[in-house]
């Protein structure tokens, strides 16, 4: 039988086809299927082994104190 959880928080991660945010996680018997919001909107199903997690410095993943400084600081394109 299988369970689908809404995630309460949206929880960044690389795919095959693009960054986006994960919402929905599925478990079943042998693998478990996360429903993706791409960065282009659209919205696909992955299996686990497909999706890793994203960097994010507001949920402490991958990403340094001096790193997101140079983000932030970094000049916006004219």
């Amino acid at each position: 039988m299988a369970t689908v959880t809404e995630l309460r928080e949206h929880i960044p991660v690389r795919t095959p086809l693009g960054d986006g945010y994960a919402i929905l996680v599925e478990t079943g018997g042998h693998d478990q299927y996360w429903t993706v919001v791409l960065a282009s909107g659209a919205l696909v199903t992955f299996r686990q082994d497909q999706i890793r997690l994203a960097e994010s410095y507001t949920q402490g993943r991958g990403m340094s104190h001096a790193r997101m400084r140079n983000v932030v600081n970094k000049p916006l394109p004219k």
